[in-house]
């Protein structure tokens, strides 16, 4: 729980109101580069109030869905993707983000935010088994995700190498510090994105770099490294999330 209370310190500015609900569900972009014409079906369905599932909404600590690799695929690590010049996010201008990723050893535990699950069938699955919040799955219940088994079968996006999630496994060398960024504006929403490996590897951290396509949303949204430029210059993104503000308890977030 430790470890979806650090993510979900994204959720510290609840003095403030909500931002508008955004309920697009049209997608600019398309996995053809990856999938080469395999079965796949998009998730457009609005998972949140606040956009589609490629807009990495995090509504509360139960969304983070526990995951455990050990038998499974390594996955990628996006979260401090942006600016480069290590890991750069760079516009395709076709909806896709290109993101320079840390590919994080198996055998680690990760994190899916069962609003970002891009993979429609499998959102379904996962939503069907922990409930629309999360709530029945690990960490916050006892169940084992869907989303996990196909991401450690690396059957969630065909042809991808590997899977964009979230991990703590970076956080002594690259720590987090959140940055809110209210004023909309793109950035790639990684999560559950399609990543293939680049067979490069970064000299201070020792890990393989892969390349992963990321959808872009704009909105509000919140990078994990301490920054105060909000909008990156040239074709940059950041690789971010959003955590709408809490709202009172009389009113529903739904």
């Amino acid at each position: 729980m430790l470890c979806l209370l650090v993510f979900a310190g994204l959720i510290y500015s609840m003095v403030q109101a909500p931002a508008a609900a955004q309920r697009s569900t049209s997608a600019t972009f398309d996995f053809e580069r990856f999938t080469k014409n395999r079965p796949f079906k998009l998730n457009t369905l609005p998972t949140t109030r606040y956009g589609p599932p490629w807009a990495d909404i995090v509504m509360r600590p139960s969304n983070m869905l526990e995951c455990d690799s050990q038998k499974g695929s390594p996955i990628a690590l996006c979260y401090y993707s942006g600016p480069g010049p290590t890991t750069p996010c760079t516009l395709d201008g076709l909806g896709i983000a290109n993101c320079t990723c840390y590919e994080i050893p198996s055998g680690q535990p990760y994190f899916v935010d069962i609003n970002g699950i891009l993979n429609r069938d499998v959102y379904l699955k996962t939503v069907a088994a922990c409930g629309k919040e999360g709530q029945n799955c690990r960490p916050a219940g006892s169940r084992r995700a869907p989303v996990c088994e196909a991401i450690n079968n690396n059957t969630l996006i065909p042809g991808a190498d590997l899977i964009s999630t979230f991990s703590l496994y970076l956080e002594k060398q690259i720590p987090i510090s959140m940055t809110s960024c209210p004023t909309p504006a793109a950035y790639a929403g990684c999560m559950t994105a399609p990543c293939k490996r680049t067979g490069k590897i970064d000299p201070k951290t020792r890990l393989p770099l892969v390349q992963c396509g990321c959808p872009t949303f704009t909105g509000p949204y919140q990078v994990g490294t301490a920054t105060d430029q909000c909008v990156l210059g040239g074709n940059y993104v950041w690789s971010a999330a959003y955590t709408p503000p809490r709202v009172p308890k009389s009113t529903p977030e739904r």
